[in-house]
């Protein structure tokens, strides 16, 4: 059996995944890790401890499969983006890495605002620039760590590290490169001009591939350490939202969501219109000459997560599933916006907060529920029409944690007014790095390669007509609220 290593290092965990050349899951294993937060807006994560995990659990991994590693022709990774880990030449990480979810650099973000203005940085990197992503990251560690800068060999995000520890060659892919603020978004390549203007290198920087290209020789130590073939063959991976929308299938007329902590919605392009992204983050794609635009719902089940912990201590989410029916069916004039840690995009709504809208004595705790679960999705439906969704998408694959319920699917379908396709596993970035795996070996091809089945169809149904009233009733208070 030929099989394929997909390594996931996420946010808060690292996942290693064994997958057939039919993206069948055979086995995997998992270990999670903490956010070091020594300051206030200051978030790092030790980088050494994603290889020490990504060795523990490809070993568990593999020995739960009972797969050969001879057999494990490929191994690909799937990693979060914008994270900057500074390494010396024997890769030893300098300091911790600085997290995406760091926001220590506001002043260098607005510094690089003032110097390129908004509008010519967005249509320059396909971003607004913002204190989470690398560059302003990279320039607060000269200014106020210079002696770890000094000693930088390279400047690296996660999957980068973890393709160097492998094949010890410092290499990215340009949808990691696309979180930088250096990526010049439309020639694909660094920007000279931003590398100029702030006296940097390129040399610092991981060379520019493709996903699915090799990334170079797995090191002997590495295949030791993972326990795998030294003929094992290492492909650069991708941002792990850029992974899952591959492992989903997205492309033309389909749009994938991510329906997780964040709600994460892609939409493909085959060349970067920047001015019709409306004002939505690019992103180059896996692929040379395509481009993926990105809308965030930055707390989607995070925000259903909230409500349990609040409102259904110690109770299911199937029970919350079964009050929020019961809401639907009593007609629940409830409203919830999603603001829990402020408006994203594409709105930006300055000061916006988290709110419930439309209590009354009648409301009961089921309501609360049904409309979180509606008002992601009336976010879901604002990002599609900004991004022009409409005008040529009719199908949207949905994974994630919160496709695992039924109920869900069905208000995003009844609110999108589309078809909603969900795969057999929710693991789509572990999926979407073994296909990068089988590319790179030969055994996929690179411009049509598998995805993963779906076995549940959901399509908009008898509540579409009632959600569109109330999706229209939805915008108008929130435009009464915060415009």
């Amino acid at each position: 059996m030929t099989a394929y290593l997909a390594v996931d290092l996420g946010t808060t965990g690292c996942r290693s995944i064994l997958f057939d050349s039919e993206l069948c899951q055979i086995a995997d294993s998992y270990r999670e890790y903490g956010l070091v937060t020594p300051r206030d807006r200051w978030v790092e994560q030790d980088a050494g401890l994603w290889w020490e995990l990504t060795k523990e659990t490809a070993k568990e991994a593999i020995a739960k499969s009972r797969v050969r590693p001879e057999n494990i022709k490929g191994i690909s990774v799937s990693s979060q983006g914008i994270t900057l880990v500074p390494v010396d030449e024997e890769l030893n990480p300098l300091c911790n890495a600085i997290s995406w979810l760091d926001m220590r650099a506001q002043r260098q973000a607005e510094e690089i605002e003032k110097a390129f203005g908004q509008a010519y940085m967005y249509e320059l990197t396909g971003k607004k620039t913002d204190a989470a992503y690398f560059l302003p990251k990279l320039l607060w560690l000269r200014e106020e760590r210079p002696e770890i800068y000094r000693k930088a060999w390279k400047f690296l995000m996660p999957m980068d590290f973890l393709t160097a520890k492998l094949t010890g060659s410092c290499v990215t892919d340009h949808s990691m490169a696309s979180g930088t603020l250096l990526y010049d978004i439309k020639n694909k390549r660094w920007s000279r001009e931003v590398l100029q203007a702030y006296d940097l290198s390129e040399r610092s920087l991981p060379e520019l591939r493709w996903s699915g290209e090799r990334a170079g020789v797995l090191l002997p130590e590495a295949a030791v350490a993972l326990g795998l073939s030294k003929n094992c063959v290492v492909a650069v991976g991708a941002q792990d939202q850029r992974c899952a929308s591959l492992g989903a299938g997205l492309k033309k007329g389909v749009v994938t969501i991510s329906l997780g902590t964040a709600g994460s919605i892609c939409k493909y392009w085959d060349e970067p219109k920047i001015e019709e992204g409306g004002g939505i983050g690019w992103s180059a794609y896996v692929h040379e000459d395509s481009w993926v635009t990105e809308g965030v719902v930055s707390t989607a089940a995070a925000s259903l997560r909230w409500l349990r912990d609040t409102m259904f201590p110690g109770e299911s989410y199937d029970l919350m599933n079964e009050e929020a029916e019961m809401a639907a069916k009593r007609a629940s004039r409830l409203l919830f916006y999603p603001y829990l840690e402020g408006a994203g995009c594409p709105d930006y709504y300055e000061g916006a907060e988290g709110c419930f809208y439309g209590l009354s004595l009648a409301s009961q705790r089921g309501d609360f529920a049904l409309a979180v679960m509606e008002g992601i999705a009336f976010q879901i439906r604002i990002i599609l029409e900004k991004m022009k969704a409409y005008e040529d998408v009719r199908t949207v694959v949905l994974f994630g944690g919160g496709a695992r319920s039924p109920l869900w699917c069905q208000i995003i379908a009844d609110v999108t007014g589309m078809k909603i396709r969900v795969p057999v596993t929710p693991e789509a970035a572990g999926a979407g790095a073994a296909i990068l795996a089988g590319i790179a070996t030969g055994e996929f091809p690179r411009r049509d390669p598998p995805v993963l089945p779906c076995d549940k169809i959901y399509e908009p149904g008898i509540r579409q007509k009632e959600l569109q009233k109330k999706y229209a009733w939805y915008r108008e208070r929130e435009y009464r609220l915060w415009r």
